[in-house]
């Protein structure tokens, strides 16, 4: 997968989805040459949608479902810091970013990057070589 051109679909998306919600029919039609660059197919572009943090799924009238920019808020990465505190408290001792990735709740995406962020940001975290410990 190509993400040199991230940046731009992300541009793409805020624009497009700043009038209202779309469904991904819509979002794979009006910015089919973004896609082809890419490289991306269908299943590609969805499993993109479903795990980029800016954008949510909503029911649209005719109980279609579609894309909408999700609210901007930097509580994400306190509450993910909020649930790497958790599962610190519970585990009892320091444990690795990839352990710690397979323990959050299902469903909730995360990368290592992320992690990284969300610790670094946390006065409560601290980070030793791959070992993520309370502080």
């Amino acid at each position: 997968m190509n993400t040199t051109n991230q940046p731009s679909v992300i541009t793409a998306m805020r624009r497009h989805l700043r009038n209202g919600p779309a469904t991904m029919e819509q979002l794979l039609d009006e910015h089919a040459a973004l896609w082809h660059d890419l490289g991306w197919d269908a299943a590609q572009v969805n499993l993109w949608l479903t795990c980029t943090s800016m954008l949510r799924q909503c029911s649209l009238p005719g109980g279609e479902t579609g894309w909408m920019l999700a609210p901007e808020t930097p509580l994400a990465e306190s509450r993910l810091g909020d649930e790497l505190v958790a599962l610190l408290h519970q585990a009892g001792r320091p444990m690795p970013l990839t352990q710690l990735m397979g323990k959050l709740p299902a469903g909730r995406v995360v990368t290592e990057p992320m992690l990284r962020a969300a610790a670094q940001q946390d006065a409560r975290l601290e980070l030793k070589g791959p070992l993520l410990k309370l502080a």
